[in-house]
Protein backbone atom coordinates (compact mmCIF):
# COMPACT_ATOMS: atom_id res chain seq x y z
CA UNK A 1 0.00 0.00 0.00
CA UNK A 2 1.36 3.43 -0.91
CA UNK A 3 2.01 5.94 1.84
CA UNK A 4 -0.08 9.04 2.40
CA UNK A 5 2.85 11.08 1.10
CA UNK A 6 2.86 9.24 -2.21
CA UNK A 7 -0.90 9.65 -2.49
CA UNK A 8 -0.47 13.35 -1.84
CA UNK A 9 2.09 13.57 -4.63
CA UNK A 10 -0.21 11.63 -6.95
CA UNK A 11 -2.95 14.23 -6.59
CA UNK A 12 -0.92 17.32 -5.74
CA UNK A 13 2.61 17.18 -7.10
CA UNK A 14 1.56 15.89 -10.50
CA UNK A 15 -0.83 18.80 -10.88
CA UNK A 16 1.38 21.52 -9.40
CA UNK A 17 0.57 23.71 -12.40
CA UNK A 18 -2.84 24.25 -10.79
CA UNK A 19 -1.16 26.06 -7.91
CA UNK A 20 -1.64 23.37 -5.26
CA UNK A 21 1.60 22.34 -3.61
CA UNK A 22 3.19 20.84 -0.53
CA UNK A 23 3.58 24.31 0.99
CA UNK A 24 0.00 24.01 2.22
CA UNK A 25 1.27 21.57 4.83
CA UNK A 26 2.99 24.38 6.74
CA UNK A 27 0.36 27.09 6.37
CA UNK A 28 -0.34 27.16 10.12
CA UNK A 29 2.24 27.41 12.83
CA UNK A 30 -0.08 25.36 15.03
CA UNK A 31 -2.57 23.31 13.00
CA UNK A 32 -4.16 21.79 16.09
CA UNK A 33 -4.92 25.17 17.65
CA UNK A 34 -6.36 26.39 14.37
CA UNK A 35 -8.58 23.30 14.35
CA UNK A 36 -9.74 23.82 17.92
CA UNK A 37 -10.74 27.40 17.11
CA UNK A 38 -13.56 26.05 14.94
CA UNK A 39 -15.42 25.16 18.12
CA UNK A 40 -16.52 28.80 18.27
CA UNK A 41 -18.58 28.58 15.09
CA UNK A 42 -22.26 29.47 15.43
CA UNK A 43 -23.03 30.13 11.78
CA UNK A 44 -21.62 29.28 8.38
CA UNK A 45 -22.91 31.53 5.64
CA UNK A 46 -26.69 31.59 5.91
CA UNK A 47 -26.81 28.48 8.10
CA UNK A 48 -26.98 28.33 11.88
CA UNK A 49 -24.74 25.55 13.16
CA UNK A 50 -24.05 23.85 16.46
CA UNK A 51 -20.54 22.48 16.88
CA UNK A 52 -20.71 19.01 18.40
CA UNK A 53 -17.01 18.30 18.11
CA UNK A 54 -13.86 20.02 16.86
CA UNK A 55 -10.75 17.91 17.22
CA UNK A 56 -7.42 17.03 15.71
CA UNK A 57 -7.22 13.43 14.44
CA UNK A 58 -3.63 12.28 14.09
CA UNK A 59 -2.55 9.90 11.34
CA UNK A 60 -3.03 6.30 12.44
CA UNK A 61 -5.88 7.16 14.81
CA UNK A 62 -9.20 5.40 15.11
CA UNK A 63 -12.49 6.80 16.36
CA UNK A 64 -14.70 5.26 19.04
CA UNK A 65 -17.93 6.01 17.21
CA UNK A 66 -19.91 3.67 19.45
CA UNK A 67 -19.05 5.86 22.43
CA UNK A 68 -20.07 8.90 20.40
CA UNK A 69 -23.53 7.39 19.94
CA UNK A 70 -23.27 6.27 16.34
CA UNK A 71 -26.33 4.21 15.36
CA UNK A 72 -25.46 0.51 15.56
CA UNK A 73 -26.82 -0.10 12.04
CA UNK A 74 -24.18 2.29 10.70
CA UNK A 75 -21.18 0.27 11.89
CA UNK A 76 -20.60 -1.02 8.35
CA UNK A 77 -19.11 2.35 7.43
CA UNK A 78 -16.72 2.77 10.37
CA UNK A 79 -13.16 3.33 9.19
CA UNK A 80 -10.47 1.03 10.62
CA UNK A 81 -7.99 3.92 10.87
CA UNK A 82 -7.21 7.30 9.35
CA UNK A 83 -3.93 7.53 7.46
CA UNK A 84 -3.94 11.34 7.17
CA UNK A 85 -3.79 13.85 10.01
CA UNK A 86 -6.83 16.11 9.84
CA UNK A 87 -9.09 18.51 11.67
CA UNK A 88 -12.48 16.92 12.34
CA UNK A 89 -15.47 19.23 12.65
CA UNK A 90 -18.87 17.75 13.60
CA UNK A 91 -21.93 19.97 13.15
CA UNK A 92 -25.67 19.81 13.68
CA UNK A 93 -27.47 21.99 11.14
CA UNK A 94 -31.21 22.75 11.01
CA UNK A 95 -32.69 22.36 7.54
CA UNK A 96 -36.23 23.37 8.55
CA UNK A 97 -38.30 23.80 11.70
CA UNK A 98 -38.79 20.03 11.76
CA UNK A 99 -35.50 18.61 10.47
CA UNK A 100 -31.74 18.83 10.73
CA UNK A 101 -28.63 17.07 9.52
CA UNK A 102 -25.55 15.88 11.32
CA UNK A 103 -22.49 16.45 9.17
CA UNK A 104 -18.73 16.24 9.38
CA UNK A 105 -16.04 18.28 7.66
CA UNK A 106 -12.54 16.81 7.63
CA UNK A 107 -9.71 19.23 6.85
CA UNK A 108 -6.39 17.45 6.18
CA UNK A 109 -3.15 18.91 7.46
CA UNK A 110 -1.66 18.25 4.03
CA UNK A 111 -4.27 19.75 1.73
CA UNK A 112 -4.27 19.42 -2.05
CA UNK A 113 -6.57 22.38 -2.66
CA UNK A 114 -9.46 20.06 -3.44
CA UNK A 115 -12.86 19.46 -1.85
CA UNK A 116 -14.87 16.23 -1.98
CA UNK A 117 -18.31 15.19 -0.81
CA UNK A 118 -19.03 11.59 0.06
CA UNK A 119 -22.45 9.99 -0.35
CA UNK A 120 -24.50 7.47 1.58
CA UNK A 121 -25.77 3.92 1.21
CA UNK A 122 -29.10 2.14 1.49
CA UNK A 123 -31.80 4.35 2.98
CA UNK A 124 -28.91 6.62 3.81
CA UNK A 125 -28.81 7.60 7.46
CA UNK A 126 -25.13 6.89 8.06
CA UNK A 127 -22.03 9.01 7.58
CA UNK A 128 -19.62 6.85 5.60
CA UNK A 129 -16.39 7.21 7.56
CA UNK A 130 -14.65 4.73 5.29
CA UNK A 131 -15.09 7.16 2.39
CA UNK A 132 -14.00 10.11 4.52
CA UNK A 133 -10.84 8.21 5.43
CA UNK A 134 -10.29 7.38 1.76
CA UNK A 135 -10.68 10.94 0.50
CA UNK A 136 -8.60 12.54 3.25
CA UNK A 137 -5.83 10.04 2.54
CA UNK A 138 -5.64 11.73 -0.87
CA UNK A 139 -5.61 15.16 0.79
CA UNK A 140 -9.17 16.22 -0.08
CA UNK A 141 -11.07 18.38 2.36
CA UNK A 142 -14.01 16.03 2.82
CA UNK A 143 -17.62 16.27 3.93
CA UNK A 144 -20.23 13.65 4.82
CA UNK A 145 -23.75 13.86 6.26
CA UNK A 146 -26.29 11.54 7.86
CA UNK A 147 -28.86 12.62 5.25
CA UNK A 148 -31.19 13.94 7.90
CA UNK A 149 -31.77 10.85 10.02
CA UNK A 150 -29.89 8.21 11.99
CA UNK A 151 -29.58 4.59 10.88
CA UNK A 152 -30.43 2.55 7.82
CA UNK A 153 -34.23 2.63 8.11
CA UNK A 154 -36.35 5.17 6.23
CA UNK A 155 -38.88 5.00 9.07
CA UNK A 156 -37.70 8.38 10.35
CA UNK A 157 -39.50 9.97 7.37
CA UNK A 158 -42.88 8.50 8.37
CA UNK A 159 -45.26 11.50 8.35
CA UNK A 160 -42.13 13.70 8.19
CA UNK A 161 -41.84 15.29 4.71
CA UNK A 162 -38.98 17.55 5.80
CA UNK A 163 -36.85 14.51 6.62
CA UNK A 164 -37.77 13.02 3.27
CA UNK A 165 -36.65 16.20 1.53
CA UNK A 166 -33.31 15.94 3.31
CA UNK A 167 -32.98 12.32 2.21
CA UNK A 168 -33.69 13.10 -1.43
CA UNK A 169 -31.19 15.93 -1.87
CA UNK A 170 -31.34 18.80 0.59
CA UNK A 171 -28.92 17.18 3.06
CA UNK A 172 -26.34 16.72 0.32
CA UNK A 173 -26.74 20.30 -0.86
CA UNK A 174 -26.56 21.72 2.66
CA UNK A 175 -23.52 19.66 3.57
CA UNK A 176 -21.63 20.67 0.45
CA UNK A 177 -22.41 24.39 0.75
CA UNK A 178 -21.36 24.46 4.40
CA UNK A 179 -18.39 22.18 3.80
CA UNK A 180 -17.04 24.39 1.03
CA UNK A 181 -17.47 27.53 3.11
CA UNK A 182 -15.71 26.01 6.12
CA UNK A 183 -12.89 24.74 3.91
CA UNK A 184 -12.30 28.16 2.35
CA UNK A 185 -12.36 29.90 5.72
CA UNK A 186 -10.05 27.34 7.29
CA UNK A 187 -7.32 27.38 4.66
CA UNK A 188 -7.74 31.01 3.65
CA UNK A 189 -8.26 32.71 0.28
CA UNK A 190 -4.67 32.34 -0.92
CA UNK A 191 -4.91 28.56 -0.81
CA UNK A 192 -8.58 28.07 -1.69
CA UNK A 193 -9.18 30.58 -4.47
CA UNK A 194 -8.80 27.89 -7.15
CA UNK A 195 -10.40 25.03 -5.18
CA UNK A 196 -11.89 22.24 -7.29
CA UNK A 197 -14.86 20.29 -5.99
CA UNK A 198 -15.58 16.59 -6.47
CA UNK A 199 -18.11 13.95 -5.55
CA UNK A 200 -17.63 10.21 -4.99
CA UNK A 201 -20.49 7.81 -4.25
CA UNK A 202 -22.08 4.48 -5.10
CA UNK A 203 -25.61 3.02 -4.91
CA UNK A 204 -27.67 5.57 -2.96
CA UNK A 205 -24.50 7.63 -3.14
CA UNK A 206 -24.65 7.25 -6.91
CA UNK A 207 -28.19 8.58 -6.89
CA UNK A 208 -27.09 11.53 -4.78
CA UNK A 209 -24.32 12.31 -7.24
CA UNK A 210 -26.81 12.35 -10.10
CA UNK A 211 -29.17 14.49 -8.00
CA UNK A 212 -26.39 17.06 -7.75
CA UNK A 213 -25.75 16.94 -11.51
CA UNK A 214 -29.46 17.23 -12.34
CA UNK A 215 -30.64 19.70 -9.70
CA UNK A 216 -27.57 21.45 -8.22
CA UNK A 217 -25.18 21.66 -11.19
CA UNK A 218 -23.09 24.36 -9.54
CA UNK A 219 -21.87 22.13 -6.70
CA UNK A 220 -19.18 20.03 -8.36
CA UNK A 221 -16.54 20.18 -11.07
CA UNK A 222 -16.23 16.40 -11.26
CA UNK A 223 -18.60 13.62 -10.22
CA UNK A 224 -17.80 9.91 -9.94
CA UNK A 225 -20.96 7.83 -9.54
CA UNK A 226 -21.19 4.06 -9.31
CA UNK A 227 -24.20 1.70 -9.54
CA UNK A 228 -26.58 4.61 -8.99
CA UNK A 229 -29.98 3.98 -7.42
CA UNK A 230 -31.62 6.30 -9.95
CA UNK A 231 -35.11 5.50 -11.18
CA UNK A 232 -35.41 5.07 -7.43
CA UNK A 233 -39.14 4.40 -7.32
CA UNK A 234 -38.88 1.96 -10.21
CA UNK A 235 -36.10 0.03 -8.49
CA UNK A 236 -38.16 -0.36 -5.32
CA UNK A 237 -41.36 -1.32 -7.12
CA UNK A 238 -39.47 -3.92 -9.15
CA UNK A 239 -38.63 -5.65 -5.87
CA UNK A 240 -42.35 -5.92 -5.14
CA UNK A 241 -42.88 -7.22 -8.66
CA UNK A 242 -40.19 -9.90 -8.22
CA UNK A 243 -41.65 -11.00 -4.89
CA UNK A 244 -45.13 -11.25 -6.40
CA UNK A 245 -43.82 -13.04 -9.49
CA UNK A 246 -41.99 -15.74 -7.55
CA UNK A 247 -44.36 -16.08 -4.60
CA UNK A 248 -43.29 -18.22 -1.67
CA UNK A 249 -41.60 -21.61 -1.44
CA UNK A 250 -45.02 -23.27 -1.76
CA UNK A 251 -45.89 -21.44 -5.01
CA UNK A 252 -45.69 -23.13 -8.39
CA UNK A 253 -43.69 -20.12 -9.60
CA UNK A 254 -41.01 -20.51 -6.91
CA UNK A 255 -37.42 -21.42 -7.83
CA UNK A 256 -35.03 -22.76 -5.23
CA UNK A 257 -31.50 -21.49 -4.75
CA UNK A 258 -30.29 -24.57 -6.64
CA UNK A 259 -32.70 -23.81 -9.50
CA UNK A 260 -31.18 -20.36 -9.90
CA UNK A 261 -27.69 -21.85 -9.92
CA UNK A 262 -28.81 -24.16 -12.71
CA UNK A 263 -30.35 -21.23 -14.61
CA UNK A 264 -27.05 -19.39 -14.26
CA UNK A 265 -25.09 -22.34 -15.65
CA UNK A 266 -27.49 -22.60 -18.58
CA UNK A 267 -27.02 -18.90 -19.31
CA UNK A 268 -23.24 -19.22 -19.17
CA UNK A 269 -23.43 -22.17 -21.54
CA UNK A 270 -25.17 -19.94 -24.10
CA UNK A 271 -23.54 -16.57 -23.46
CA UNK A 272 -20.13 -16.90 -21.81
CA UNK A 273 -18.15 -17.35 -25.03
CA UNK A 274 -19.91 -14.57 -26.96
CA UNK A 275 -17.13 -12.20 -25.90
CA UNK A 276 -14.37 -14.59 -27.00
CA UNK A 277 -13.37 -15.78 -23.52
CA UNK A 278 -14.70 -18.74 -21.53
CA UNK A 279 -14.14 -17.19 -18.12
CA UNK A 280 -17.50 -17.54 -16.39
CA UNK A 281 -18.29 -13.87 -16.98
CA UNK A 282 -20.80 -12.48 -19.47
CA UNK A 283 -19.00 -9.44 -20.84
CA UNK A 284 -21.78 -8.21 -23.12
CA UNK A 285 -25.27 -8.64 -21.72
CA UNK A 286 -26.83 -7.01 -24.78
CA UNK A 287 -26.01 -10.15 -26.78
CA UNK A 288 -27.27 -12.57 -24.14
CA UNK A 289 -30.88 -13.58 -24.83
CA UNK A 290 -31.49 -17.16 -23.64
CA UNK A 291 -35.00 -18.54 -24.05
CA UNK A 292 -36.29 -19.90 -20.71
CA UNK A 293 -38.67 -22.21 -22.56
CA UNK A 294 -35.60 -24.27 -23.50
CA UNK A 295 -35.53 -25.35 -19.86
CA UNK A 296 -39.08 -26.69 -19.81
CA UNK A 297 -39.23 -30.25 -18.60
CA UNK A 298 -40.81 -31.27 -21.94
CA UNK A 299 -38.13 -29.50 -24.01
CA UNK A 300 -34.85 -30.32 -22.33
CA UNK A 301 -32.78 -33.47 -22.57
CA UNK A 302 -31.42 -32.84 -19.09
CA UNK A 303 -33.23 -35.39 -16.96
CA UNK A 304 -31.61 -34.12 -13.76
CA UNK A 305 -32.97 -30.58 -13.88
CA UNK A 306 -35.78 -28.74 -15.64
CA UNK A 307 -38.47 -26.14 -14.97
CA UNK A 308 -42.25 -26.31 -14.91
CA UNK A 309 -44.21 -23.89 -17.16
CA UNK A 310 -45.03 -21.50 -14.30
CA UNK A 311 -41.36 -21.34 -13.32
CA UNK A 312 -40.32 -20.64 -16.90
CA UNK A 313 -42.77 -17.75 -17.10
CA UNK A 314 -41.48 -16.37 -13.79
CA UNK A 315 -37.90 -16.36 -15.09
CA UNK A 316 -39.00 -14.69 -18.30
CA UNK A 317 -40.79 -11.90 -16.42
CA UNK A 318 -37.80 -11.10 -14.21
CA UNK A 319 -35.41 -10.72 -17.14
CA UNK A 320 -37.68 -8.63 -19.35
CA UNK A 321 -38.88 -5.05 -18.75
CA UNK A 322 -41.43 -4.42 -16.02
CA UNK A 323 -44.05 -2.17 -17.66
CA UNK A 324 -47.46 -0.97 -16.43
CA UNK A 325 -49.78 0.82 -18.86
CA UNK A 326 -46.85 1.79 -21.05
CA UNK A 327 -44.72 3.12 -18.17
CA UNK A 328 -41.37 1.36 -17.79
CA UNK A 329 -40.58 0.76 -14.13
CA UNK A 330 -37.54 -1.43 -14.69
CA UNK A 331 -35.57 -2.54 -17.74
CA UNK A 332 -35.35 -6.13 -16.48
CA UNK A 333 -32.50 -7.91 -14.75
CA UNK A 334 -29.26 -8.53 -16.61
CA UNK A 335 -28.37 -12.10 -17.53
CA UNK A 336 -25.13 -13.66 -16.35
CA UNK A 337 -25.78 -12.95 -12.68
CA UNK A 338 -28.85 -15.06 -11.90
CA UNK A 339 -27.73 -16.95 -8.80
CA UNK A 340 -26.01 -13.98 -7.10
CA UNK A 341 -28.99 -11.74 -7.85
CA UNK A 342 -31.49 -14.03 -6.18
CA UNK A 343 -29.15 -14.88 -3.35
CA UNK A 344 -28.99 -11.17 -2.53
CA UNK A 345 -32.49 -9.84 -3.06
CA UNK A 346 -34.51 -12.97 -2.27
CA UNK A 347 -32.71 -15.43 -0.02
CA UNK A 348 -30.43 -12.72 1.39
CA UNK A 349 -33.46 -10.72 2.43
CA UNK A 350 -33.03 -7.42 0.58
CA UNK A 351 -36.34 -7.24 -1.27
CA UNK A 352 -38.81 -7.64 1.59
CA UNK A 353 -37.52 -4.93 3.98
CA UNK A 354 -36.89 -2.43 1.18
CA UNK A 355 -40.30 -2.60 -0.47
CA UNK A 356 -42.02 -2.94 2.91
CA UNK A 357 -40.35 0.13 4.43
CA UNK A 358 -40.97 2.32 1.39
CA UNK A 359 -44.63 1.39 1.07
CA UNK A 360 -45.33 1.30 4.81
CA UNK A 361 -43.65 4.55 5.85
CA UNK A 362 -43.76 6.69 2.70
CA UNK A 363 -46.40 5.67 0.15
CA UNK A 364 -49.19 4.17 2.28
CA UNK A 365 -48.25 5.71 5.63
CA UNK A 366 -49.76 2.58 7.13
CA UNK A 367 -47.73 0.64 9.68
CA UNK A 368 -49.81 -2.50 9.09
CA UNK A 369 -48.93 -2.72 5.39
CA UNK A 370 -46.96 -5.83 4.42
CA UNK A 371 -45.35 -6.95 1.20
CA UNK A 372 -47.89 -9.65 0.15
CA UNK A 373 -50.36 -6.77 -0.30
CA UNK A 374 -48.28 -5.22 -3.08
CA UNK A 375 -49.94 -4.78 -6.47
CA UNK A 376 -49.45 -2.77 -9.64
CA UNK A 377 -51.75 -0.01 -8.39
CA UNK A 378 -49.29 0.50 -5.53
CA UNK A 379 -46.46 0.87 -8.03
CA UNK A 380 -48.37 3.49 -10.00
CA UNK A 381 -49.27 5.39 -6.83
CA UNK A 382 -45.66 5.32 -5.67
CA UNK A 383 -44.50 6.79 -8.97
CA UNK A 384 -47.24 9.44 -8.87
CA UNK A 385 -46.09 10.56 -5.44
CA UNK A 386 -42.35 10.58 -6.27
CA UNK A 387 -41.57 12.72 -3.21
CA UNK A 388 -39.22 15.60 -4.00
CA UNK A 389 -38.36 13.81 -7.26
CA UNK A 390 -36.54 10.97 -5.53
CA UNK A 391 -36.67 9.26 -8.95
CA UNK A 392 -33.54 11.23 -9.93
CA UNK A 393 -34.00 10.18 -13.56
CA UNK A 394 -34.09 13.52 -15.39
CA UNK A 395 -32.30 13.44 -18.73
CA UNK A 396 -31.64 17.17 -19.02
CA UNK A 397 -28.18 17.67 -17.53
CA UNK A 398 -27.32 20.52 -19.88
CA UNK A 399 -26.70 23.00 -17.03
CA UNK A 400 -23.94 20.79 -15.64
CA UNK A 401 -22.50 20.33 -19.13
CA UNK A 402 -22.62 24.05 -19.86
CA UNK A 403 -20.60 24.98 -16.77
CA UNK A 404 -17.87 22.50 -17.72
CA UNK A 405 -18.62 19.69 -15.27
CA UNK A 406 -17.51 16.09 -15.87
CA UNK A 407 -19.30 12.84 -14.95
CA UNK A 408 -17.57 9.47 -14.67
CA UNK A 409 -20.39 6.90 -14.34
CA UNK A 410 -19.65 3.21 -13.76
CA UNK A 411 -21.75 0.14 -13.05
CA UNK A 412 -20.91 -3.52 -12.46
CA UNK A 413 -22.52 -5.94 -14.89
CA UNK A 414 -22.70 -8.51 -12.07
CA UNK A 415 -24.51 -6.10 -9.75
CA UNK A 416 -26.73 -8.18 -7.49
CA UNK A 417 -28.87 -5.26 -6.24
CA UNK A 418 -29.30 -2.67 -9.02
CA UNK A 419 -29.18 -4.03 -12.55
CA UNK A 420 -26.71 -2.47 -14.97
CA UNK A 421 -29.64 -2.21 -17.39
CA UNK A 422 -30.83 0.74 -15.31
CA UNK A 423 -27.66 2.69 -16.06
CA UNK A 424 -27.78 1.70 -19.73
CA UNK A 425 -31.30 3.07 -19.91
CA UNK A 426 -30.39 6.33 -18.21
CA UNK A 427 -27.47 6.96 -20.57
CA UNK A 428 -29.85 6.52 -23.49
CA UNK A 429 -32.38 8.88 -21.84
CA UNK A 430 -29.72 11.57 -21.46
CA UNK A 431 -28.62 11.13 -25.07
CA UNK A 432 -32.21 11.43 -26.27
CA UNK A 433 -33.11 14.37 -24.04
CA UNK A 434 -30.05 16.36 -25.10
CA UNK A 435 -30.27 15.12 -28.69
CA UNK A 436 -26.57 14.34 -28.30
CA UNK A 437 -24.39 11.85 -30.12
CA UNK A 438 -21.98 9.59 -28.25
CA UNK A 439 -19.13 11.86 -29.33
CA UNK A 440 -20.93 14.88 -27.91
CA UNK A 441 -21.70 13.13 -24.63
CA UNK A 442 -18.09 11.97 -24.36
CA UNK A 443 -17.06 15.59 -23.91
CA UNK A 444 -18.52 15.65 -20.40
CA UNK A 445 -20.26 12.34 -19.58
CA UNK A 446 -18.63 8.92 -19.89
CA UNK A 447 -20.24 5.71 -18.73
CA UNK A 448 -18.36 2.43 -18.17
CA UNK A 449 -19.79 -1.04 -17.59
CA UNK A 450 -17.50 -3.26 -15.52
CA UNK A 451 -17.98 -6.95 -16.23
CA UNK A 452 -17.83 -9.24 -13.21
CA UNK A 453 -18.20 -6.38 -10.71
CA UNK A 454 -20.96 -6.73 -8.13
CA UNK A 455 -22.86 -3.97 -6.37
CA UNK A 456 -20.22 -1.28 -5.79
CA UNK A 457 -17.62 -3.94 -4.96
CA UNK A 458 -16.98 -7.68 -5.05
CA UNK A 459 -18.13 -10.03 -7.75
CA UNK A 460 -16.52 -12.79 -9.82
CA UNK A 461 -14.49 -10.50 -12.11
CA UNK A 462 -11.96 -7.69 -11.81
CA UNK A 463 -13.60 -5.46 -9.22
CA UNK A 464 -11.05 -3.12 -7.65
CA UNK A 465 -10.92 0.27 -9.35
CA UNK A 466 -10.38 2.77 -6.57
CA UNK A 467 -14.03 3.12 -5.62
CA UNK A 468 -13.40 2.93 -1.85
CA UNK A 469 -10.63 2.78 0.74
CA UNK A 470 -10.53 -1.02 0.54
CA UNK A 471 -10.68 -1.18 -3.25
CA UNK A 472 -7.84 1.04 -4.45
CA UNK A 473 -5.64 -1.12 -6.67
CA UNK A 474 -3.35 1.85 -7.23
CA UNK A 475 -3.03 5.59 -6.78
CA UNK A 476 -2.54 6.50 -10.43
CA UNK A 477 -5.38 7.50 -12.75
CA UNK A 478 -5.02 4.27 -14.72
CA UNK A 479 -6.07 2.23 -11.68
CA UNK A 480 -8.13 4.65 -9.61
CA UNK A 481 -11.40 6.35 -10.52
CA UNK A 482 -10.85 9.06 -7.91
CA UNK A 483 -7.58 10.23 -9.43
CA UNK A 484 -9.11 9.57 -12.85
CA UNK A 485 -11.88 12.16 -12.39
CA UNK A 486 -9.32 14.68 -11.08
CA UNK A 487 -7.14 14.11 -14.13
CA UNK A 488 -10.11 14.66 -16.44
CA UNK A 489 -11.24 17.87 -14.72
CA UNK A 490 -7.83 19.45 -14.18
CA UNK A 491 -5.74 18.14 -17.07
CA UNK A 492 -8.45 17.52 -19.64
CA UNK A 493 -7.44 13.85 -20.03
CA UNK A 494 -10.74 12.03 -20.52
CA UNK A 495 -10.78 8.30 -19.69
CA UNK A 496 -10.94 5.95 -22.68
CA UNK A 497 -11.25 2.93 -20.39
CA UNK A 498 -11.28 2.24 -16.68
CA UNK A 499 -9.04 -0.51 -15.36
CA UNK A 500 -10.12 -2.91 -12.63
CA UNK A 501 -8.00 -5.53 -10.88
CA UNK A 502 -8.81 -8.96 -9.49
CA UNK A 503 -6.89 -10.04 -6.38
CA UNK A 504 -6.76 -13.39 -4.64
CA UNK A 505 -9.76 -13.56 -2.29
CA UNK A 506 -10.60 -9.99 -3.40
CA UNK A 507 -7.96 -8.79 -0.93
CA UNK A 508 -5.66 -5.98 -2.13
CA UNK A 509 -2.91 -7.21 0.20
CA UNK A 510 -2.72 -10.49 -1.73
CA UNK A 511 -1.52 -11.51 -5.17
CA UNK A 512 -2.92 -9.94 -8.33
CA UNK A 513 -4.74 -12.49 -10.48
CA UNK A 514 -5.40 -10.26 -13.48
CA UNK A 515 -6.57 -6.83 -14.57
CA UNK A 516 -8.98 -5.78 -17.30
CA UNK A 517 -9.70 -2.50 -19.02
CA UNK A 518 -13.43 -1.80 -19.35
CA UNK A 519 -14.95 0.11 -22.23
CA UNK A 520 -16.97 3.27 -22.28
CA UNK A 521 -20.55 2.72 -23.34
CA UNK A 522 -21.85 1.96 -25.93
CA UNK A 523 -18.64 0.16 -26.98
CA UNK A 524 -18.15 -3.47 -26.03
CA UNK A 525 -15.18 -5.62 -24.99
CA UNK A 526 -14.08 -8.53 -27.18
CA UNK A 527 -11.28 -11.00 -26.47
CA UNK A 528 -8.77 -12.18 -29.04
CA UNK A 529 -6.03 -13.32 -26.69
CA UNK A 530 -5.02 -16.76 -25.51
CA UNK A 531 -6.36 -18.63 -22.49
CA UNK A 532 -9.44 -17.82 -20.45
CA UNK A 533 -9.50 -14.03 -20.65
CA UNK A 534 -6.80 -13.12 -18.12
CA UNK A 535 -4.48 -11.69 -20.80
CA UNK A 536 -5.19 -7.99 -20.40
CA UNK A 537 -3.83 -7.05 -23.82
CA UNK A 538 -6.15 -9.58 -25.47
CA UNK A 539 -9.20 -7.38 -24.81
CA UNK A 540 -10.25 -4.66 -27.24
CA UNK A 541 -13.04 -2.08 -27.18
CA UNK A 542 -15.06 -2.24 -30.37
CA UNK A 543 -18.31 -0.74 -31.61
CA UNK A 544 -21.30 -2.73 -30.44
CA UNK A 545 -23.30 -4.58 -33.06
CA UNK A 546 -26.51 -6.28 -32.03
Amino acid sequence: MHSIFLKFLALCGLFSSKGHGLAVTHQFLDFQSHCNSLSNLTAVGDYEVTVLRSEYVAAGSTLNLTAEGRNVTCATWDAPAYSASACRLVLQVPTSNASSIKMEVWLPEEWSGRFLSTGNGGFAGCIQYTDIAYATSYSFATVGTDNGHSGQSIGAAYHQPEIMEDFVGRALYTGVVIGKDVTKQFYGPDQSHDMKSYYLGCSTGGRQGWKAVQTYPELFDGVSVGAPAIDFVGQLQWLGYVLQTLGTNTSETWLTDNDWKEVHEEVLDRCDKLDGAADGIVEEIRRCHPDPSDWLCDNTTDSAWCLAPAQVEAVRKIFTPFVINGTVFHAGAAHGNEARLMQAILYGGLAIPWITEWMRYIVKEDLSWNWPQWNEADALESLRQNPFNVQTYDGDISAFRNRGGKVLHWHGEADEYISVTNSDRYYDIVAGTLNASTTELDEFYRYFRVSGLGHCSGGPGSNMLGQTLAHAAGDDAENNILTRIVEWVELGKAPETIRATKFVDDDITKETLYARKHCRYPKTNLYSGVGNGTNEDGWNCVDYKA
